[in-house]
């Protein structure tokens, strides 16, 4: 698939999203599911990141051919679930559905710089190795926010890393 049929149908992916707000599960049903009890999140959701990252370090290395990225496709968090035939696809949902409305709005906002850096890495030729490497951090940042509740002000640690990272450099 082309990179920008890609952007297309992940434009098209939030445009369809229906603001479905719904109880959440008991503790007991999201832990059978995976889900971080703080968070309302599910780890399995990496593994479509995951995926490119490994792929994309063969396709730096040479190990693969550069065509095998253009197979990978933006996907949000809802579809992802819906379509992936976990037995716990539903309470996944529904602890994501019941979160508050600026967790989601955040945690969907992060997805989607980590999708955008995917699929410039993606137009890249030759294989941008550094590219690969905020493409990681992202994920990271992802991670974070599904294993452990986001701190007050996210802006305010990392202006303040950066400020440290500078005495340094």
């Amino acid at each position: 698939m082309q990179n920008s049929d890609a952007q297309n149908q992940n434009a098209q992916i939030k445009e369809h999203q229906s603001p479905i707000w719904v109880t959440r599960p008991d503790d007991a049903a999201l832990r059978a599911a995976n889900v971080n009890l703080k968070t309302g999140l599910a780890t399995d959701f990496l593994n479509l990141f995951n995926e490119y990252i490994m792929l994309g370090e063969l396709v730096c290395d040479g190990s693969l051919e550069r065509a095998v990225l253009n197979d990978w496709v933006p996907i949000d968090y809802e579809t992802h679930f819906a379509q992936s035939g976990f037995a716990q696809a539903q309470t996944v949902l529904a602890a994501y559905r019941s979160l508050d409305p600026a967790s989601r709005q955040s945690f969907e906002k992060e997805v989607g710089t980590l999708i955008s850096l995917i699929l410039t890495h993606q137009e890249s030729n030759p294989c941008p190795k550094e590219l690969l490497g905020e493409i990681k951090h992202q994920r990271d940042f992802v991670a974070a926010l599904i294993s452990e509740p986001a701190p007050a002000n996210v802006c305010e640690v990392e202006d303040a890393q950066s400020a440290i990272d500078a005495l340094f450099a």
